[in-house]
């Protein structure tokens, strides 16, 4: 039986859940892919749309509170370093960071999953796991710590 994914909660997978691999994730429909940290799906109306991120150490910016997040947006890998530096400039245009900001603009909440390399009061020692539904209170552009511009 296959899940279909969905904004929202996935039946059957409950918060909490912890999975030992990336793939795990992806195989439970929680998020798109093995590799990406915004997930999308398509809308009723064909738009991306985010469902998930996954917080996993990805750039320096990040900063998690457990009830607050605030994730900076995606770029193509080439566009940061290996230890999360911004190397230039993100864009709102970018396919993941443009699904993101039309959740926020449908009032769409995101499945948060926390991986291993996140912040360690938060996150999982050494899988990734659920923990729920983030509603998205803000998008903007600001200023990162590299000093690029951060979606």
């Amino acid at each position: 039986m296959t899940i279909e994914r969905v904004i929202g909660h996935i039946e059957g997978v409950p918060v909490g859940t912890v999975f030992h691999r990336r793939k795990d994730v992806q195989d439970a429909q929680l998020h798109q892919t093995n590799q990406r940290g915004i997930s999308w799906l398509l809308d009723e109306d064909g738009s991306r749309v985010s469902d998930a991120i996954v917080l996993n150490g990805g750039y320096v910016d990040d900063e998690d509170e457990w009830d607050r997040i605030q994730y900076t947006g995606a770029s193509p890998g080439k566009d940061k370093d290996p230890s999360g530096r911004l190397l230039r400039d993100q864009s709102w245009s970018y396919t993941d960071n443009a699904a993101l900001r039309l959740s926020f603009e449908r009032g769409y909440p995101v499945r948060v999953i926390r991986g291993y390399e996140g912040d360690r009061r938060y996150s999982p020692s050494d899988s990734y796991r659920y923990d729920g539904l983030y509603e998205i209170t803000d998008v903007r552009t600001a200023i990162s710590k590299t000093p690029f511009l951060m979606a």
